[in-house]
């Protein structure tokens, strides 16, 4: 595999010994799909493919049990497949926001056994206190990040991410200066993204001493 941004990359054969390495566009790794210009597409339609039939298993199998039974399984075998290396891969596309939204949406009707057409999964999803996917997602690129400034987690914080400065009457003094980015694909990675987030919280949740109470307060933001 080759990463590039090139319609035309320059084109080299690899070899092991004497047979030639097959060329392939993404490859797994450690559980995440890498593609070669970067795209978390087929990391995200692999995911939820196996997150769906993850869940078809589950209704199948436990279609007769509690609420609280139907929620414990697919927060536990579910959405814990949604939600692996998400930090990395957060999607900002919005058709790859829903695709994955669209499986908790399923999973709220089965958990609550409302499949009326009218009935609102917003509505039934607040009531037994799911947030959104997206949300978690983002309340999980600031914990790391709470992390990584705490030193509490073997990820130095890269040179050229540098403090802002003084704090104004609106914002914290623990800002960060924008990173310049010329495509999509990093403007949206970790660093760029989540020090926008890190920019917006009250100075309260910045300074907040123990990562308990960091992850409470952001998960009411």
């Amino acid at each position: 595999m080759r990463i590039h941004r090139k319609k035309q990359p320059i084109i080299s054969n690899y070899t092991m010994g004497e047979e030639v390495l097959t060329t392939v566009s993404s490859q797994a790794y450690l559980g995440v799909e890498i593609h070669e210009k970067l795209s978390w597409k087929p990391h995200i339609k692999a995911m939820t493919a196996k997150a769906n039939r993850t869940l078809g298993f589950i209704r199948r199998n436990l279609g007769r049990c509690s609420s609280s039974i139907k929620q414990q399984a697919y927060t536990t075998l579910v959405r814990s497949q949604l939600e692996y290396g998400a930090t990395i891969w957060d999607p900002y596309r919005q058709n790859q926001i829903d695709s994955i939204e669209k499986i908790q949406r399923r999973a709220v009707r089965f958990i609550t056994g409302n499949y009326q057409r009218e009935a609102s999964v917003t509505a039934m999803r607040l009531d037994i206190g799911l947030p959104t996917l997206e949300d978690r997602r983002k309340q999980s690129r600031l914990v790391t990040m709470y992390k990584i400034l705490n030193h509490q987690v073997a990820v130095p914080l890269p040179d050229y991410i540098t403090p802002k400065g003084r704090a104004t009457r609106s914002q914290h003094q623990h800002r960060f200066t924008r990173l310049s980015t010329s495509t999509d694909s990093y403007k949206y990675s970790f660093f760029p993204r989540t020090m926008k987030d890190w920019d917006e919280l009250p100075h309260s949740t910045i300074e907040l001493p123990t990562l308990e109470q960091f992850k409470e307060a952001v998960s009411t933001e």
